[in-house]
């Protein structure tokens, strides 16, 4: 019976091509947007799976309330890590580490900077990183060792067994390699190339390690076996005050295995993440393969008069409806069968592209029975959506009419197709509008005042001993006629990474502690940055005092409540006195307001160097003697640097990269609805050809034969925009109230969208009328 059934839904594809061609590619091209979107989702899904004690593991966070509003965040006391597990029950291993950090290493002639982490030798005991060579654990107990990855390890030693061996760490120590272990895999949240010891940054910062009152370092944590999460919490929330009377944070111990996709928290609660993309890449893809399913369905129903004989010829000679509709079903099922065939092939030639578009490694695995599993299943489940209607339709007819040609059809089955047409516009416009606003919000976003002259402004960032040479380049750097300024400091002018509490003032009342972000900086900073002095002055190392001034963004001054901040006396780390105040600029947080922020003078602050310099049709040259004079004093390190104005442009780069999958994701929409349409139109132009050739007899003009056959299309168009533009106004407008600075929904997006859905369904209508109204009428008459 199968054969039968796969033998006539062949000899029916055969004999209608064009119908063949137009299911098939529309069901290839959403198929094939399904794959993608599965490929990425599983990704998704697959990260940090490979540790082997994943439902024990968390990352422990810390939330602060201040004036009502609740900050969350990673950083941690340095003693935390060594007190849990020694106090807490349910606590097995912890863990302290620092931020990812670049380090230069060499080996010989050998050298470049890598990914590394100052981790403990427990770091081992909780995460799964399986050791090729030596004892990773044992390395990290040694100050002077370190750990490498696979690929490091081949980098700096080749083929010799690196254990053992020597590698210079930022041209001041030598370390010795200790173990090498397996790269870190792709789906991994964390993420090195080499691994240092602890000790080392302990000794060298002191003061981070033993305060209670300095957080500063990621700490993760294994539970016991067994262990509840709510009861360990719950001795958390309040842990911390017994160790620091005046702390106001409370502690929590968050699952390692939801962190990938929701790390995000609004007022101390989880309130999204990554998890909020895969949920609109799912939706999407669900869209568009509804899409491909509604095509089917469409052209199935229209071409119902010409298999309806067919039908009413089967029941007569006896078949039952059952067999019948196993006939379509099998008919839909062949079709997105091969549809599939062809969507692979689409994917394996797209997925380069996609890989670059969205920055993974996406690959079928022909070996991944899941994969393959999961693919068949949703083939399966596609086919017998969109042949299930078209079978029950099409069974249903009484085979007395059929035969008398009376298929029953007539208003109802127009309205069907109608109501189809336009319920696939109404999620390509949905599509269109949510494409349309993520791209305005970025461009609103990068086009926005920074508050200081990004242009014609590099970042060097400063490795190793360079700090000490850094008055000698300074110098050195402003004989050259195109720099205007030099200034150093700790952080690269669009993230700063350090905020701290316990600011107070005149009238200051313990209600109104609040975070500051803290800026440590080097003479001339305001000057090299471009911000601008809103009252007062800049910060001069030529006053004595100036290492005891503060200066105050507006952002401080509003929140101090501060009416006169110039001369106001400030208690921090020690009495500090406001000589001026820079007008609010962006930083950390592109899309939100500006925080508020101190700048203090720090002649230490050597992690960055900001060199202003002219932006002119010699830039390349001037960059070039910039170069120049930096291998001069710093000969052992890789010339590097940033453009500020780049640095800044990166942080849109995941809404950018949404907006880009948004865009293509909108286009496969419109595509597939316009296939559908093309092939609907074209079946009804076929269908009415007696009647057009009777207009053009009767005088009828091309354009009334155009608008006769393109007017029925373009109504469920415009009934889809306006069922889609309250749907897409509420969407949109949830998704950008996760932004402070944000674009407003105003009409023009929505006819926009509107106009383009409408433009392309009139040109893809246009194409079968036109067609048709010039035929010649003596073809379709020549029987009447």
């Amino acid at each position: 019976m199968l054969r039968n059934y796969i033998k006539i839904a062949f000899r029916n594809l055969r004999k209608n091509p064009g119908y063949t061609f137009i299911n098939i590619t529309g069901l290839a091209v959403g198929l094939a947007a399904g794959v993608l979107v599965l490929l990425w989702v599983a990704d998704e899904f697959r990260y940090d799976r490979f540790h082997e004690k994943l439902p024990l593991l968390c990352v422990m966070l810390q939330h602060q309330t201040m004036q009502g509003e609740t900050f969350t965040f990673q950083a941690m006391p340095g003693p935390l890590a060594a007190a849990l597990p020694a106090e807490i029950p349910e606590v097995k291993h912890a863990a302290r580490m620092t931020w990812t950090g670049q380090y230069l290493f060499r080996v010989g002639d050998k050298s470049g900077y890598e990914k590394g982490i100052f981790v403990e030798p427990s770091f081992f005991q909780i995460f799964t990183f399986p050791a090729l060579k030596g004892d990773p654990e044992a390395a990290l107990r040694d100050a002077g060792s370190c750990v490498l990855t696979e690929q490091a390890a081949r980098k700096y030693f080749g083929d010799a067994d690196p254990v053992g061996q020597i590698i210079r760490y930022n041209n001041e120590h030598d370390l010795k390699v200790g173990a090498v272990i397996k790269d870190v895999p792709e789906a991994s949240s964390i993420r090195f190339d080499v691994l240092l010891p602890f000790r080392r940054y302990a000794l060298a910062n002191p003061g981070q390690i033993d305060s209670w009152n300095t957080n500063s370092f990621p700490t993760w944590i294994e539970l016991q076996p067994g262990a509840q999460l709510e009861s360990l919490n719950a001795k958390l929330h309040h842990y911390i005050q017994g160790k620091h009377a005046g702390a106001a944070a409370h502690l929590q111990a968050y699952p390692f295995a939801r962190w990938r996709l929701e790390s995000e928290f609004s007022n101390g609660q989880p309130s999204g993440g990554r998890m909020d993309l895969v949920l609109l890449f799912l939706a999407t893809g669900v869209f568009i393969l509804l899409i491909a399913c509604v095509n089917f369905m469409n052209l199935s129903t229209a071409r119902s008069a010409q298999r309806a004989r067919e039908v009413g010829v089967r029941k007569v000679v006896g078949a039952q409806r059952r067999l019948i509709v196993g006939q379509f079903l099998c008919e839909a099922l062949v079709l997105t069968f091969m549809g599939l065939a062809l969507a692979l092939a689409l994917v394996a030639l797209l997925l380069p592209l996609f890989n670059r578009l969205a920055e993974k490694h996406l690959a079928l695995e022909w070996a991944n029975w899941q994969l393959w599993s999961g693919l068949a299943a949703g083939t399966l489940a596609t086919g017998l959506l969109a042949g299930s209607y078209p079978a029950f339709f099409l069974s249903g007819f009484q085979p007395v009419r059929v035969l008398k040609g009376l298929t029953g059809q007539g208003r109802k089955g127009a309205l069907l197709r109608k109501g189809l047409v336009g319920f696939q516009f109404v999620i390509s416009i949905f599509l269109i509008i949510g494409t349309l606003a993520i791209n305005r919000q970025v461009q609103y976003v990068q086009n926005r005042p920074l508050g200081f002259a990004a242009d014609n402004l590099i970042d060097i960032p400063a490795r190793g001993d360079m700090g000490g040479n850094f008055t000698a380049f300074k110098n050195e750097m402003l004989r050259i006629p195109a720099v205007k300024s030099v200034s150093n400091g700790r952080d690269n002018l669009v993230n700063y990474g350090s905020n701290s509490s316990g600011f107070s003032w005149p009238g200051y009342t313990d209600e109104q502690d609040f975070l500051m972000t803290l800026a440590w900086v080097g003479p001339d900073f305001v000057s090299t940055t471009g911000m601008r002095i809103k009252e007062g002055r800049d910060l001069y190392p030529e006053f004595g005092g100036d290492t005891l001034s503060i200066l105050l963004n507006e952002a401080a001054v509003q929140r101090m409540g501060l009416q006169n901040p110039v001369g106001t006396v400030i208690q921090y780390d020690t009495a500090r006195t406001v000589v001026g105040v820079v007008e609010d600029f962006v930083f950390n947080n592109p899309f939100g307001r500006p925080e508020p922020l101190a700048i203090m003078l720090d002649r230490e602050a050597y992690s960055h160097f900001y060199v202003r310099f002219d932006n002119d049709a010699d830039w390349k040259a001037n960059l070039a003697r910039i170069e120049q004079v930096y291998k001069q004093h710093f000969p052992a390190y890789p010339f590097e640097f940033r453009f500020t104005r780049e640095e800044f442009q990166r942080q849109f780069q995941r809404l950018s990269q949404v907006g880009m999958l948004a865009n293509i994701f909108g286009a496969l929409a419109i595509f597939i609805s316009c296939l559908g349409l093309l092939g609907l139109s074209a079946y009804m132009a076929e269908q009415r050809r007696k009647e057009i050739g009777l207009r053009k007899v009767l005088g009828a003009r091309l354009s009334q034969i155009w608008l006769a056959l393109s007017k029925d299309f373009l109504k469920p168009v415009l009934a889809a925009f306006v069922l889609a533009v309250p749907l897409g106004a509420w969407a949109m407008s949830k998704f950008l109230t996760r932004f402070d600075y944000r674009i407003e929904l105003g009409w023009p997006l929505f006819a926009m969208a509107g106009g383009a859905a409408f433009l392309v369904a009139l040109l893809t209508v246009s194409v079968q009328g036109i067609r048709a109204a010039l035929a010649d009428p003596v073809r379709s008459l020549r029987s009447e």
